[in-house]
């Protein structure tokens, strides 16, 4: 008899410890009460202007004025190609992530 209530005892306990350790990691994994904000928005890159507080100038097209963008063009890279037929407006620049010419088009960079 006494064989039988230790035995239940230890199975008892046992159930009880696993569903509080159970317990303990769904309250460990659940999701926060609010989402969190959104990051701010990342200027475009290698450019240092057009941020808040500072805007882009009047009569470039959207694009930086000459010589402020943050990039430099390896030795290697070929020369700049001219801007493409179906974006003549566009200015094209060396990407370093790629690495190439290209164009940026509403926040998306298209190789040319």
């Amino acid at each position: 008899m006494n064989l039988k209530k230790i035995a239940a005892e230890a199975t008892l306990a046992g159930a009880i410890g696993s569903a509080a350790l159970g317990a303990a990691t769904g309250l460990a994994n659940a999701d926060p009460m609010w989402p969190t904000p959104p990051p701010p928005p990342i200027p475009g890159p290698g450019v240092n202007i057009g941020a808040p507080g500072n805007p882009l100038p009047p009569g470039q097209n959207y694009q930086p004025p000459p010589g402020h963008a943050d990039l430099v063009v390896p030795v290697w890279a070929p020369p700049a190609p001219p801007p493409p037929p179906w974006a003549p407006w566009t200015q094209v620049v060396w990407n370093p992530d790629v690495p190439g010419w290209g164009v940026w088009l509403n926040g998306g960079f298209t190789p040319v």
